[in-house]
């Protein structure tokens, strides 16, 4: 996949890029996340390097987080890059490679809560930072909100159950790693999918 030549700014402390991957056949996303201790780069996708100095400024990278086994992306081109750790969820080992590994309600930075998501893909993570929530492959944003198919789940009931624990979260933004965020009404957006399920 070719470097993605910009981003979005959607706040200060929060930024989103997305392309078309040929590999996976579908549009990918990718969060950063500002931290006290640096940029949190979120399932991240290769940025052309004029679009990544303008998004870090004169601040620092602390990490790339992984939502799943299945977002590795351009993890390990940051990482050289960067050089800065790779965290991944803890059910994840064995499917990517990652410096540290991420125990589900852990906080990260001072600032990122891991959030485990049982059911969807390998070792599914949501993070969640301030009034931010940042999916994996749980729901995705592409034609419109949706539950991840149930063929790509490791078990959809159990992935359900653990989207309804969405519930107790505060968060007025969401974004996600198929699809552009949603800002406006997002926690209601949410809500409303989930109890339709």
């Amino acid at each position: 996949m070719k470097p993605i030549p910009e981003f979005h700014r959607v706040s200060n402390n929060l930024c989103v890029w997305h392309g078309y991957n040929p590999e996976c056949k579908t549009d990918c996303s990718s969060t950063a996340v500002r931290t006290p201790d640096g940029w949190a780069l979120i399932d991240p996708l290769r940025l052309e390097e004029a679009a990544f100095g303008h998004l870090i400024g004169d601040d620092k990278v602390a990490a790339v987080l992984l939502t799943s086994g299945n977002h590795e992306r351009d993890a390990a081109y940051e990482k050289q890059r960067l050089t800065v750790p790779v965290y991944a969820p803890e059910g994840a080992r064995g499917e990517v490679t990652a410096d540290r590994w991420i125990k589900d309600g852990e906080v990260l930075f001072q600032a990122v809560k891991a959030i485990g998501l049982p059911g969807g893909g390998p070792a599914e993570t949501a993070y969640l930072a301030g009034g931010v929530l940042i999916l994996g492959d749980a729901l995705i944003n592409l034609d419109g909100l949706a539950v991840l198919p149930d063929k790509y789940c490791e078990n959809p009931q159990t992935m359900r159950e653990s989207l309804r624990a969405l519930a107790s979260l505060d968060f007025e933004i969401v974004c996600f790693a198929h699809g552009l965020p949603i800002g406006q009404g997002a926690r209601e957006k949410i809500f409303a999918l989930v109890e339709g399920m």
